[in-house]
């Protein structure tokens, strides 16, 4: 499973005019290139990947650009299989090639703890509409948000590789969330010709920092801890809760058990608020 390889990472602000989302920002060859290449490592739509767990089902969010983005929620359900009714909502942000079906199966365990669990697959990717382009894409998670916010008392936010970089630039103008968690995201953009104001670390604000873990790994052979580290030092620096994982690989490329450990860490914060 490919993921987000920090060299090519593009991103720019959501800031702008919902009809000029899916302008090209950092160069027109580059950055349609990259994202051909990413989403074509991605695996197709598979909806037998599913057919065991009966609470999910199908979902659509429309863009304020029209277009239809597709995924799937996990339904909050009892001990006895029933559903019920929530009043909170988990939402993860994936990395770059990953599509919805492969991740809704992780999130039973919040649907089991009463949570209607959401994942979208990114514009251009699987059946999702539009063009892949990030300052879209980073727009498109402030609207989500947006929307889930109003039908919920509690949200909670999980955000790997390139999903922790499109939730760090939408949280600064999203402090209604409840927690979130960043996992192995790269600490700086400037690096690789992006303006230093995009930066990821940047994007910690003081009066959510408490809200907010960054997760790295010592393991990650997808963006080593010198990509990693500075986002995370800045995090401490800002008073948000840190965890460096000496058994951790990049998100969902673990072992069995990193596996389990990682994924309980996550949770265990997001609903609990228990710190590592």
């Amino acid at each position: 499973m490919k993921y987000l390889i920090a060299p090519l990472l593009i991103i720019t602000s959501f800031a702008l005019a919902a009809d000029d989302r899916e302008r090209t920002v950092c160069g027109v060859v580059k950055e349609r290139a990259y994202f051909t290449l990413w989403s074509s490592q991605a695996p197709e739509r598979n909806a037998s990947r599913i057919t065991a767990h009966p609470h999910i089902e199908e979902v659509a969010f429309t863009t304020g650009d029209d277009r239809v983005l597709r995924g799937y929620r996990f339904q909050a359900h009892d001990e006895d299989q029933q559903e019920v009714e929530a009043d909170s909502y988990m939402l993860i942000a994936m990395g770059n090639a990953m599509v919805s079906d492969q991740v809704i199966p992780y999130l039973e365990r919040y649907a089991r703890a009463g949570i209607n669990a959401y994942v979208y697959d990114y514009r251009g990717y699987a059946d999702s509409e539009g063009r892949r382009r990030i300052q879209a894409i980073v727009k498109d998670y402030e609207e989500i948000i947006t929307d889930l916010s109003k039908n919920y008392q509690q949200g909670y936010l999980y955000g790997t590789s390139l999903g922790g970089l499109v939730l760090l630039n939408v949280l600064k103008a999203q402090p209604s969330f409840t927690r979130a968690v960043i996992d192995s995201s790269p600490s700086r953009l400037s690096d690789f010709g992006c303006p230093e104001w995009l930066d990821p670390v940047h994007h910690i604000a003081s009066d959510t920092a408490g809200k907010l873990l960054i997760i790295t790994g010592a393991r990650d052979r997808v963006l080593n801890q010198g990509m990693t580290a500075p986002l995370r030092q800045k995090a401490e620096e800002m008073g948000a809760y840190t965890h460096h994982g000496a058994e951790f690989d990049h998100p969902f490329m673990d072992g069995v058990n990193a596996h389990h450990q990682r994924q309980q860490l996550v949770m265990d914060f997001l609903i609990r608020g228990e710190v590592p």
